[in-house]
């Protein structure tokens, strides 16, 4: 017999809000042009599938997502826009995966208002709608988080064995993933306390991880060791570590107040939590570690994973607040017009913290209304004069438009790692760049003279021609 009751519980139908809220706030950005890294990611598509997980001459590879991204598009019939809805499969997915497991362990208000702020993130929109493996590391992450939890309570052989080859899988998207699965580990810390095999386990899912990425990348370890060693990164330390936190502060915006109070709470009159408290905090600070290690400032999106985690840190921070049925509808109102709104003020708040250019985790230039390469090309397809394309324009991006319109690729000019730097340009060549500071370097780089003018402008892409 059905039991009814069962499926009337927010334990059943609860994690649909937040997936059903991302569905409807990715659409829109499902059809958008694709910009610099997904273009690379397509690049990776046109190697035999078997080649992939050989072939890592940049950290742009984004292995295991690029395989099973391959596997989708000959479903799809290589149809641009039904790729993206793989990332938004990946997406619905976790968010479904991390409600649940809130709503479990926290209960229904905190579970559903937090996994709700997610959903509706810009970062979430983001990569949801990529053409790239965060939204799958994210994914393989949080199911090794998980996995950990089981293992540690239960023991046995399957949850371990679950949750190497998940950490396997996530080190396999992304290698900084082994960042996030280390950090995930301290939400255990407590269990270290706890005499017999529940401390080994713990010990041992901090551990697990390392073993995870060397046999991922142990058939190309010569080529990860030499991308780790081209020094690409943020423009600047501060400027990376803001993007990051600030990011992740304006999702959980509407909560902040509670949150606050409920770690004072949990402070204060649960000193059995206080382990606790001082792990996730730990967590929270773990991509710090990382500047010990790095030579560059790191891409905030490389640690999008932790997001996971970290809505289970402050999901726990908020029950305290949650727990009085008045205290809830009060915190319920900001939410809800958080979720109304966040949508539309994302790119204002964005534009504002980190300016339009920024390739930020909160709302990054290709989600932008500006970011039109398509205008950008069909304006280019009319000339007849060679195009040189300034790398802060995206040059493959808008190279993919030109070629689609069978713009001659002989006359696309950019600097490219398989073709080298650009070495001279004719003064009858169209520069594409994003304003005059930039047009200013390009000439100074190739010595050349005379007044140019603007002859088309599209956001960060700039047309100039010489008078």
């Amino acid at each position: 017999m059905i039991d009814i009751q069962k499926y009337r519980s927010p334990k059943c139908w609860g994690p649909f809000i937040p997936v059903l809220i991302l569905i409807l706030v990715s659409i829109p950005y499902l059809a958008r042009p694709f910009w610099f890294d997904e273009v690379l990611t397509i690049g990776w598509l046109e190697l035999d599938f078997f080649r992939i997980p050989f072939t890592y001459p940049i950290p742009n590879n984004h292995i295991i997502y690029t395989m099973l991204l391959s596997l989708w598009s000959r479903l799809t019939d290589s149809d641009f826009f039904a790729m993206r809805l793989l990332s938004l499969l990946g997406g619905c997915a976790v968010i479904s995966m991390i409600a649940r497991y809130l709503i479990r362990r926290f209960g229904n208000f905190a579970g559903l208002c937090a996994a709700s702020l997610l959903a509706v993130s810009g970062c979430m929109i983001q990569f949801s709608t990529a053409l790239r493996g965060y939204i799958f590391a994210l994914f393989f992450c949080f199911a090794a988080f998980l996995a950990a939890e089981r293992w540690i309570k239960h023991g046995g052989w399957y949850f371990p064995f679950l949750y190497f080859i998940l950490c396997v899988l996530a080190v396999g998207v992304m290698p900084t993933s082994l960042f996030i699965l280390c950090g995930q580990a301290l939400f255990f810390l407590p269990e270290i306390f706890q005499k017999g095999r529940r401390c080994i386990r713990t010990i041992l899912t901090g551990l697990l991880p390392i073993p995870a990425l060397l046999i991922a990348y142990a058939h190309i370890f010569d080529q990860l060791l030499a991308a780790s060693k081209l020094k690409e990164g943020w423009n600047g330390w501060f400027a990376s570590y803001w993007n990051l936190y600030a990011s992740f502060l304006i999702l959980i915006l509407p909560l902040i107040p509670a949150i606050v109070y409920g770690a004072a709470v949990l402070w204060k009159r649960f000193p059995s939590q206080r382990v606790r408290l001082i792990s996730s905090g730990l967590i929270f600070l773990m991509p710090l570690f990382l500047s010990v290690l790095a030579k560059v400032p790191p891409f905030p999106r490389i640690f999008f994973p932790f997001f996971g985690i970290w809505i289970v840190i402050f999901s726990m921070l908020l029950t305290p607040a949650a727990r009085s049925g008045k205290r809830t509808v009060l915190l319920l109102f900001p939410v809800l017009i958080w979720i109304a709104l966040a949508p539309n003020l994302t790119p204002m708040i964005s534009n504002r913290l980190f300016g339009f250019r920024g390739d930020d985790l909160l709302h990054s230039y290709p989600m932008s209304e500006e970011f039109t390469p398509d205008k950008t090309a069909e304006f280019l397809k009319k000339q007849d004069e060679p195009v040189f394309i300034d790398f802060d324009s995206d040059p493959p991006s808008l190279s993919l438009q030109l070629i689609a319109r069978d713009f001659p690729d002989s006359k696309i000019l950019y600097d490219r790692p398989d073709r080298g730097p650009v070495s001279r340009l004719d003064s009858s060549t169209l520069i594409v760049c994003s304003g005059e500071q930039a047009l200013s370097g390009i000439l100074r780089r190739f010595g050349l003279n005379g007044n140019y003018e603007c002859v088309f402008a599209e956001g960060i892409q700039k047309v100039y021609r010489k008078q």
